[in-house]
């Protein structure tokens, strides 16, 4: 008798555990959706660009310092535009990632508790069937 009381608290200890990490799953991927501005980075990123900028610009020579030596061109500016374009998808894409890997953790663990649940109820059965 004293096996069963055992397996039966650890039972509920597991279906606790699962349940409580498949709400915080699920939780974390509704906090992922709910972000209202898809296009500005984090603020971690923010500050850190803010704090890296200097604080007295240096103008760009105009000559080659060597004699022999060519300037690279300027990338045009529908480059600028395209690679921050691609950056801002990315951030997106990696946002709406995020959020799906958090569902099927969510997922997982309230089908794990729903599976933990089944079994403790076959083995009541069990144990009335075997009265």
């Amino acid at each position: 008798m004293m096996e069963v009381k055992l397996l039966d608290f650890l039972g509920r200890i597991a279906l606790l555990v699962l349940s409580g990490s498949a709400t915080l799953a699920l939780i974390g991927a509704i906090a992922q959706v709910a972000e209202t501005a898809p296009g500005v980075p984090p603020p971690g990123e923010r500050i850190a660009i803010e704090a890296a900028a200097p604080d007295r610009i240096e103008p760009e020579p105009r000559f080659p310092d060597a004699p022999g030596e060519d300037m690279a061109p300027a990338p045009p500016l529908d480059a600028a535009l395209v690679s921050a374009g691609q950056a801002a998808a990315d951030r997106e894409t990696a946002r709406w990632l995020e959020a799906l890997t958090y569902a099927v953790m969510a997922l997982a663990g309230f089908a794990a508790a729903a599976l933990l649940m089944l079994l403790r109820i076959a083995a009541s059965l069990a144990r009335i069937a075997d009265r």
